[in-house]
This record gives C-alpha cells, sequence and structure tokens, in this order.
C-alpha cells in the first residue's frame, strides 16, 4: 500500500498543481463570465419587453365608431398609413430578437463548460484541455461584449424607428380628438 502511495504521490501532485496554475484564470473568467451574463439577459429583456409594450400600444390605437365616422377619407388613409409605419417599424424586431436568442442558447451551452471546469477546479482536478476550454470561453466572453454593442447601436436605430412613427400616430390620433 505504501509503495502505491508513493507511486501515486506525484501525480497527486501534478494534478493539484495542474489546477492551482489555472485557478485564477478560472476564478476571473468566471467572474466576468457571470457580469456579462447578467448584462446579455437584462439587454434581451429590455428588447422584450419594449416589444410587448410597443404591440400593446399599437394595439390601443384605434378609431371609436364616432371619431371614424367624422373623419374625412384622407384622415382615415393617413391613419391606416400611420399605422402601417409602426407596424412596418415592428417588423425588425422579430429577427433582431432571433439574433440574440441564438447567441444566448450558444452562451448557455458554454455555461456547462465554465461549471465544469469550476467543479474540477474545486476537486482539483481540471481536463487536459483546461488552458483550450478557457480561452474558447475567455473568446466567448469577449464575443459577448462585441455583439452587445453592436446590438445596442443597431437597436438604438430600431427602437428610435419605432418611436418616431409612433408618435407621429399619436400626434395623428390628437389631432383628430382635437377636431371633434
Amino acid at each position: 500500500m505504501k509503495q502505491l502511495f508513493f507511486f501515486a504521490l506525484p501525480f497527486l501532485l501534478f494534478s493539484c498543481k495542474g489546477a492551482e496554475q489555472h485557478k485564477a484564470a478560472i476564478e476571473e473568467l468566471a467572474g466576468q463570465w457571470d457580469s456579462t451574463t447578467q448584462v446579455v439577459t437584462n439587454f434581451a429583456g429590455t428588447v422584450s419587453t419594449d416589444l410587448t409594450n410597443y404591440t400593446q400600444a399599437l394595439a390601443g390605437t384605434t378609431l371609436d365608431e364616432a371619431t371614424a365616422k367624422k373623419l374625412k377619407p384622407e384622415q382615415l388613409e393617413a391613419f391606416g398609413n400611420a399605422q402601417k409605419a409602426v407596424t412596418d417599424a415592428l417588423g425588425a424586431y422579430p429577427a433582431f430578437q432571433q439574433t440574440i436568442n441564438d447567441f444566448v442558447t450558444t452562451w448557455t451551452e458554454k455555461s456547462a463548460v465554465l461549471t465544469e471546469l469550476k467543479d474540477g477546479l474545486a476537486a482539483g482536478k481540471l481536463p487536459a484541455d483546461a488552458t483550450t476550454k478557457i480561452a474558447d470561453l475567455q473568446g466567448m466572453v469577449t464575443t459577448a461584449q462585441d455583439n452587445l454593442k453592436n446590438w445596442q447601436d443597431s437597436y438604438g436605430a430600431i427602437k428610435g424607428g419605432v418611436d418616431s412613427a409612433m408618435g407621429q400616430l399619436t400626434e395623428l390620433m390628437n389631432s383628430f380628438a382635437t377636431s371633434k
């Protein structure tokens, strides 16, 4: 038994040393991963909430029968065009959301790799390809941060388009209310 212990001792020391050499990188990565996850999740939630709110606001922009009867044909046409402009602007949301959701799906899958590394670190035994996995996950964090910047820029344009169209529709509806 003693011989087995002395035989296994170098391997135990080496595996612990291997885990220790990656400890700082894994801990830093875990912190970055958690904060990036929070930011991406919050952004995805904002996009979803805004879409829901805009869709509900658009659904609430109907003319009551009495108002519609009092409007001239060109006013009714303007109203229809304004509603269509909002609908068209909202049309940018589905593809945008799909892009974010696809990334979040990949991100979630990669979270399992980080969990494996953290569990391995806690157990003192990391997989042989730990360095590659750490680098891959660090690349994902960078990609997420880059994507987020691009998404925020794109979303500014999408949201601005919807806000503009919704503002025009609201202004038109207000003009109908004052012309009664």
